[in-house]
């Protein structure tokens, strides 16, 4: 699974735009294979006494952290690519409306995740390929 934990202020994030970019964020990773409903964004909502920078508040501040469990970048130019798919999806919206914004990636071992109790098949396996054409988790 790729989980991006997107912290925001109240007023950062429109309804619209958080939908927009689930789906963009989402069509990185289906671009490269997975099946989307590996793909979770979750929002949560800062008050104006929950986050600073700087020891300031800034009330236009997205903080992102990425999680990898489903694949891992093994090259630098896989690393390179993948930064500038989010960059792509980002900037766009942040950019305009003023918005500063930091993310990271972090990746787990694979070994570490099920989904619905069940041991995700093997990258590119025909199971995967299954789960991704039904999108959802079966036993295979």
């Amino acid at each position: 699974m790729p989980l991006w934990q997107i912290h925001h202020g109240s007023q950062t994030l429109s309804d619209e735009d958080k939908q927009a970019l689930a789906k963009q964020i989402t069509q990185i990773y289906v671009k490269y294979g997975l099946p989307a409903f590996y793909v979770r964004v979750e929002y949560q909502e800062l008050s104006p006494t929950t986050s600073f920078t700087g020891g300031e508040h800034n009330p236009k501040f997205v903080g992102l952290t990425v999680y990898h469990l489903a694949r891992q970048m093994t090259s630098d130019s896989q690393v390179q690519r993948f930064l500038s798919d989010v960059d792509t999806v980002l900037t766009p919206l942040f950019e305009p409306k003023g918005i500063d914004w930091e993310y990271f990636v972090t990746e787990a071992p694979r070994n570490l995740w099920k989904i619905n109790g069940l041991v995700p098949p093997p990258t590119g396996s025909e199971g995967e390929k299954q789960w991704r054409r039904l999108n959802r988790p079966v036993k295979l």
